[in-house]
């Protein structure tokens, strides 16, 4: 099967304010069957109430869309929150992990935290371990996946390859996986060869376009990420075959498009021309 292409909701909330719901129908018109949820804009635990979220469940449905990913941060960064945030941000998880399986999604997309001035390196990562390890467990009972994502960023735990593999290694739990963001790859700078790396632990994956020094995720063909390359070694090392193990056929790549602050005046025709461009580049990939 070959990889696809899917949508995360979340342009139509940094374009217009759009709800989840208004974002899924947006999705759908546009020719996507494959979905990320964005919980930190307009679909996390903290935005919607029991029948809100019983409605999106309604519209995934009706739209037949097949929702892979859900997008969600811990509220509080993990390196300095005090005791009881640290319990916030476990039970916020939970609670999205919850929220996710409702919605028939089995994988939670998170970051590891940043980085303090007044905290020792070493504390920083050893907290964040032992907190994604409990989340990770939390997430083992239901059959569900953790995934993490570098951020691009020096100030991030986890910024590169490298830092994701160390991760890994240390979080030590099968349900521990990567999301791979092709536009972050390009900006930590990362060769294609060393997706080889954490090949058999990514699970999912995300398409951003970006200016050589600057996040921006504008529509893809306008920055400098090398797609092509990045698209290649993960058809040599047979991706599609690797996430049979989480119960997938395929990889699921997802738009990731704009940043909050953007004036986009009309997210679709981003959509539109984001979907043309790397249809024309990859004309392999499939939507549905």
């Amino acid at each position: 099967m070959p990889m696809k292409i899917g949508m995360l909701t979340g342009i139509w909330y940094i374009a217009e304010g759009a709800s989840l719901i208004e974002s899924l129908r947006r999705a759908s018109a546009l020719g996507f069957r494959y979905v990320d949820l964005h919980g930190v804009f307009h679909g996390g635990p903290a935005h919607l109430q029991g029948d809100e979220r019983l409605a999106v469940k309604k519209e995934i449905e009706a739209l037949g869309l097949i929702p892979r990913n859900y997008v969600l941060h811990p509220p509080h960064n993990l390196t300095t929150a005090n005791e009881a945030e640290l319990e916030q941000c476990f039970e916020y998880l939970a609670e999205g992990i919850d929220l996710a399986l409702f919605w028939g999604i089995n994988q939670l997309m998170l970051n590891a935290g940043q980085w303090s001035l007044n905290v020792a390196r070493r504390f920083a990562w050893e907290r964040a371990v032992r907190f994604l390890q409990r989340v990770c467990d939390y997430a083992a009972q239901r059959d569900l996946f953790i995934a993490i994502e570098s951020e691009p960023y020096v100030w991030y735990l986890v910024n590169d390859l490298d830092s994701t593999q160390r991760m890994i290694a240390d979080v030590d739990r099968p349900n521990f996986t990567v999301l791979i963001d092709l536009g972050h790859l390009a900006l930590e700078r990362a060769h294609p060869d060393e997706l080889a790396k954490i090949a058999d632990r990514i699970v999912h994956a995300h398409f951003s376009e970006h200016k050589p020094y600057q996040h921006t995720n504008q529509v893809p063909g306008t920055g400098f990420v090398p797609f092509v390359d990045y698209l290649n070694t993960l058809r040599q090392i047979e991706i599609d075959r690797r996430v049979q193990r989480f119960g997938y056929d395929d990889l699921v790549i997802s738009f990731e498009l704009g940043v909050p602050g953007d004036q986009i005046d009309d997210p679709d025709d981003w959509v539109r021309r984001s979907m043309q461009y790397m249809l024309r580049l990859a004309p392999y990939l499939g939507i549905m």
